[in-house]
């Protein structure tokens, strides 16, 4: 385990700030309640490590060119903001009552991990992009058994064919889960076609087409939080929200 000091600009981050793990393993290590300006792990494992109550301003669970792997690691409580998501495995970790901020994966796995808390600023990718592929040695990043059901999950996207049906999703009315997220879209679509109003039928047509990216790239479901598109015609994504809402439960 490497404890260093940096310069970042004019500011200079203390000793007891900053932790870099390079190429170690641990288990038990007790990280809890840690103030960090910045922490790195770079072809570590740690099992069954404490990160409870911890903040950390920037975090780097994945540096380097190698894998890092987490088992049974607790980060209850704690307040992360990440850099880029690098290349981490996460399994059995537990992030309860949590604040995460700016998690943009796209070779990160995790498995069988439990959340609670939120979540502000994701992206969760199935598939690894196809230049880092020869590198890792996969084609695919593992998304399995992971329980969101508690999490509120701001501007999250699940891109590249990661399976919502193997995740436990949240169930609050906010949402719209899209089992079939083509064929709802594409009946969404065609209802919006007919609308009479120009400026709303244009308003719920670049909605559409935003939530159509979302399914590039092989992703087959779509989990939608309405609060998520506040900047958009409210009148017209209530209007989309509502089509899509009435796929899955047909007014009687």
């Amino acid at each position: 385990m490497n404890f260093e000091a940096r310069s970042v600009g004019r500011a200079r981050i203390r000793e007891d700030q900053r932790i870099v793990l390079d190429h170690v393993r641990l288990r038990n290590e007790d990280f809890t309640s840690r103030k960090l300006v910045q922490f790195a792990a770079i072809g570590s494992r740690l099992v069954s490590c404490r990160f409870a109550g911890s903040r950390i301003e920037d975090a780097a669970f994945g540096s380097g060119l190698e894998a890092s792997e987490y088992a049974d690691c607790v980060f209850d409580r704690s307040r992360i903001r990440f850099g880029p998501g690098g290349h981490a495995r996460f399994v059995g970790c537990s992030f309860r009552e949590v604040d995460l901020r700016e998690w943009f994966c796209f070779t990160v796995e995790l498995i069988d991990c439990t959340f609670s808390g939120r979540l502000r600023g994701a992206i969760f990718n199935g598939t690894v992009p196809e230049e880092k592929r020869a590198l890792l040695g996969r084609e695919r990043n593992e998304f399995r058994g992971n329980d969101f059901s508690q999490m509120d999950l701001v501007d999250v996207a699940f891109r590249t064919g990661i399976d919502l049906t193997r995740q436990r999703l949240p169930q609050d009315p906010r949402y719209v889960y899209l089992p079939d997220a083509v064929v709802a879209l594409q009946q969404a679509r065609a209802a919006c076609v007919g609308w009479d109003d120009l400026e709303l039928r244009r308003s719920a047509m670049a909605l559409l087409r935003n939530l159509e990216y979302e399914i590039e790239g092989g992703q087959r479901q779509l989990l939608l939080r309405r609060d998520d598109y506040s900047s958009l015609n409210q009148t017209a994504t209530e209007r989309v929200f509502a089509l899509l809402r009435n796929q899955l439960h047909p007014p009687s």
